[in-house]
């Protein structure tokens, strides 16, 4: 007793219902001999199907009961790769049965009507009940949607015919879409998935803003990751422990730094830095722990082993400057022996080894060079301020400290930093900040993907560069244009609330230690 028959525009797969609400899937890539693929109920008990049509694109399967329900199906790949065809979601039910469905033509919204007179519009993606509007006391037996969907046309059970404007601009969007996990069609599961334009006129457009938000995040925690203890340290170092003479060629050579172009940065990282990382993988790793290492060894051999006739050749507070060809050499080494490494310890290829071994994706252009590029352009502004706050302690408080007996180190833990914590918390916070809104080396430097993983071997998508790359293909006042400009105003509160942070902190820590 087959009641609805619907075939998908591919002509690849046929859908049979009956009145009792059996849901029949037919594959017909050999029409010869049909085969039946699923066969399953598709309506509460005690229920039957009342209408049934397929939305734009041919993969989702609507179905209207005879209790008001309204509910979505589509295809899903099970765990073998089969296609498995499965229940995604309910819609708010009407108060009587189901008479008619009307499928948008560009769009994944539908209208339905119901027996006592209600139309109802609903947007499947965005999972929204849009409008539910009493038209009158008889039935709307047929519907025909306009081609843009601004317009409707219905007869009712008595020959009556209905023209109605619809203005449903903007139907996808909702708090849900923007931020929660959607299930989209031909996915396996729920996800956050930014995807603004294909190629394909039956799109289902996806501008979920978690993935880019969270890419955001994620690479102003890498860059500061890097950034932080070398700007923060070599500040600390450069005020209170180098000569005079050498801080005046240091400062100003870092602040120097802050000039260079971020495109140019962005484009040495993704050209030249993302190879070499890769091809020096276990190099890279190691230089983390053999430059430290290094240093140590070096000033030990210094203090202890080298004749004082030698040292004292040395002004004071100049011996950071032999320190210099020991780092190059260091880096030098670590990288020297980075294929040694990778053949002890990874097989050859360090790359394959975390993929296969530990399942961890490898991605060139991923967050590590994001984060040492991004972390080079972040280190003078962080620097320069935290300098500047340090260099501005009262020297009479130093002075004081160490004249009690206090040694320089206690001297700058316990009175230097905490007078300058004020100025130096607002430096790292401004930094922050210039990492969040950064755009031309996330740009070039990253694949550009926006994903939900937080692993250092994998890029991202910063809200900053989606809208750099995306703003100029958008059409103007449509949804991607707005989502867009919804971007750039989360960019603005992030670094809006990270600059207000910094402001509410520092004022406090200014007032904790004002009486030092």
């Amino acid at each position: 007793n087959t009641r609805y028959l619907l075939l998908d525009p591919d002509q690849q797969h046929l859908y049979t219902a009956n009145k009792g609400g059996a849901l029949s899937i037919f594959d017909l890539s050999d029409k010869q001999q049909p085969n039946l693929d699923q066969r399953l109920p598709s309506v509460t008990e005690g229920a039957e199907i009342t209408a049934m049509k397929l939305l734009t694109g041919g993969i989702s399967l609507m179905i209207g009961s005879s209790d008001g329900r309204i509910s979505q199906w589509f295809p899903v790949r099970d765990e073998s790769g089969k296609f498995v065809f499965t229940h995604i979601r309910d819609f708010e039910a009407q108060t009587a049965p189901i008479t008619a469905l009307a499928p948008e033509f560009n769009r994944k919204g539908f209208l339905a009507t119901d027996s006592s007179g209600k139309l109802a519009i609903y947007h499947a993606t965005a999972h929204r009940t849009l409008l539910v509007k009493q038209i009158g006391q008889n039935t709307l037996e047929q519907l025909a949607i306009g081609p843009r969907a601004n317009a409707l046309l219905g007869e009712d059970s008595n020959g009556n015919v209905h023209f109605l404007r619809i203005d449903n601009e903007h139907p996808e969007i909702s708090f849900s879409s923007l931020w929660g996990k959607v299930w989209y069609e031909s996915y396996g599961e729920p996800d956050y998935v930014w995807q603004s334009s294909s190629s394909s006129d039956d799109f289902e457009p996806k501008f979920s803003l978690t993935p880019i938000t969270f890419g955001t995040l994620k690479a102003a925690f890498y860059a500061m990751l890097i950034a932080l203890p070398l700007a923060v340290l070599g500040a600390i170092f450069t005020a209170q422990f180098m000569a005079p003479r050498m801080r005046q060629i240091v400062k100003p050579t870092i602040e120097i730094m802050e000039a260079l172009p971020t495109v140019i940065i962005g484009f040495l990282a993704g050209l030249w830095l993302a190879p070499v990382l890769e091809t020096h993988l276990p190099g890279t790793f190691a230089l983390l722990i053999i430059l430290p290492v290094g240093i140590l060894l070096f000033a030990y051999i210094w203090t202890h082993l080298v004749p004082g006739s030698i040292r004292h050749k040395i002004p004071d507070n100049w011996e950071a400057a032999l320190l210099l060809p020991v780092v190059l050499f260091l880096s030098w080494f670590s990288f020297a022996i980075s294929p040694t490494l990778e053949n002890l310890l990874f097989d050859g290829n360090m790359v394959q080894w975390l993929t296969h071994e530990l399942g961890i994706a490898f991605d060139q252009r991923n967050s590590l060079v994001v984060g040492i590029a991004m972390g080079f352009a972040v280190i003078p502004t962080i620097f320069s301020m935290a300098e500047d706050a340090l260099f501005g302690v009262p020297k009479h408080l130093i002075r004081g400290s160490l004249a009690l007996g206090a040694t320089p180190w206690q001297t700058l833990v316990r009175v230097i930093l905490l007078t300058a914590s004020p100025g130096i918390f607002a430096a790292v916070m401004i930094g922050l900040g210039r990492a969040v809104g950064e755009t031309m080396i996330v740009l070039m430097a990253t694949g550009n993907t926006p994903i939900m993983d937080f692993s250092i071997f994998q890029g991202m998508r910063t809200l900053s560069a989606n809208i750099a790359v995306e703003m100029p293909e958008a059409e103007v006042a449509s949804t991607h244009y707005r989502v867009l400009f919804l971007a750039a105003l989360v960019l603005f509160t992030l670094t809006f609330i990270f600059n207000t942070l910094a402001e509410v902190v520092r004022q406090r820590l200014r007032k904790k230690y004002s009486s030092l």
